[in-house]
């Protein structure tokens, strides 16, 4: 069943962004641990969701394309994951940018909550990745609204690194939809991770130093 890839490199780069993730994960983890912050246990499993979906795209990649079966299962988890990271970082942000006694907070939770189980479903309808990456960023300019007015208002750095972070990454985004790609073997997904990481590595710089509201 298991083969030598003929896609390396993004096997590669997606096991360096798991490998990162359960990293960030960890440590914000036991910051949350230590803080009881909201904004770190989201942003913890953000991580952690991103690490798993990363995990089982490298999967995906290393499956010989004739078990179309088991390459569509494990494509349906890697976008799942996807979904996941998406809902926790909309919960931190909320959890930083609303203050938890507000009606508005459990508002915004149980919308959070209702749209993953959607889009959830959707995957299973339709799970191209450019159908994930317009999610991905209608869910990333949210939060790069919240964290750009902090910074703003509030001379937040945190959040501008976070801004950052996210804008990297959609930048990254853009060549999948274009498939831009340098070589065979650094393609356009590949072009992706590698900003993915880049990304990935601000936005945790800024996590561990914002707090809850």
């Amino acid at each position: 069943m298991i083969k030598l890839s003929n896609e390396p490199t993004t096997v590669f780069t997606d096991l360096a962004i798991s490998f990162f993730g359960f990293y960030s994960a960890n440590a914000l983890q036991h910051l949350f641990n230590a803080t009881l912050m909201g904004v770190h246990k989201y942003f913890s499993l953000y991580f952690l969701a991103i690490a798993f979906s990363a995990f089982f795209g490298a999967l995906y990649h290393i499956i010989d394309p004739k078990y179309r079966n088991v390459r569509s299962g494990l494509w349906k988890i890697t976008m799942i994951g996807m979904i996941f990271s998406l809902m926790n970082m909309l919960m931190a942000t909320i959890f930083y940018s609303v203050p938890i006694n507000d009606n508005f907070f459990k508002f915004l939770q149980i919308i959070i909550y209702f749209f993953s189980f959607i889009l959830t479903v959707r995957i299973f309808i339709n799970d191209n990745i450019v159908n994930a990456i317009l999610i991905y960023f209608l869910s990333s300019i949210i939060v790069c609204m919240a964290m750009i007015f902090s910074w703003i208002h509030y001379n937040d750095f945190a959040a501008l690194q976070i801004f950052i972070g996210i804008l990297i990454t959609l930048f990254g985004s853009s060549f999948v939809i274009t498939k831009i790609s340098f070589h065979k073997h650094f393609n356009h997904n590949d072009i992706f991770h590698i900003f993915q990481l880049i990304g990935m590595y601000v936005i945790f710089i800024g996590s561990i130093k914002i707090i809850d509201n």
